[in-house]
């Protein structure tokens, strides 16, 4: 009897004073036809398991067809640095490699005051980025409301002097193009086979 739902998962092993997140690459054309992000990011989460002074971080990927890939990003903080990776997630397991992921991060350390950030989302509420607590490792949850023309936006809120890292995936529009192109081709070549 198969299950009905089927997991991908992977481990990655944290030193003291390491913070391993993961992160989900996702892909929605419809939602790009409706003029939203490509691609969007969601944070996974694990299970941790100490082992010998170290914590087992475990993670799994809900799939829907055994034979598709995830790409996944890993972001390890330390108390000094950040470290950024890709890889594949696929049947055989998880590869650290790098990927055509159009990825871009950067840094926020605000001094004066409280600042928000607003973002956009899809209609089916993902978004293409995620701003993380370095100090925490825990991601900045946007508050949700609905802007004047009744779209669900969201407002991250900045804490002062606190530094945080912000991932964000990005696609250009010639890019989209030829990924449009492409799956159309393919498309073309099952329907004649």
């Amino acid at each position: 009897m198969d299950s009905l739902l089927q997991m991908n998962k992977f481990e990655v092993m944290d030193l003291p004073g390491m913070n391993t997140l993961a992160f989900l690459v996702e892909r929605d054309l419809d939602a790009y036809n409706q003029g939203y992000a490509f691609l969007s990011l969601e944070k996974l989460r694990s299970v941790e398991v100490q082992e010998a002074g170290q914590i087992k971080k475990i993670f799994n990927v809900l799939i829907e067809d055994p034979e598709d890939e995830d790409d996944i990003v890993l972001l390890t903080l330390t108390d000094k640095k950040a470290f950024l990776s890709t890889g594949i997630l696929d049947k055989d397991g998880f590869r650290t490699q790098a990927t055509n992921v159009p990825l871009s991060y950067g840094s926020i350390f605000n001094v004066e005051g409280i600042e928000y950030r607003d973002v956009a989302y899809t209609p089916d509420m993902k978004r293409n980025f995620s701003i993380i607590d370095s100090q925490t490792g825990e991601e900045v949850k946007p508050s949700l409301y609905r802007d004047e023309n009744g779209e669900v936006k969201g407002r991250c809120k900045i804490m002062p002097n606190r530094p945080y890292i912000v991932l964000e995936v990005k696609v250009t529009e010639e890019a989209m193009a030829r990924h449009i192109m492409m799956e159309q081709e393919a498309e073309a070549e099952e329907s004649i086979i």
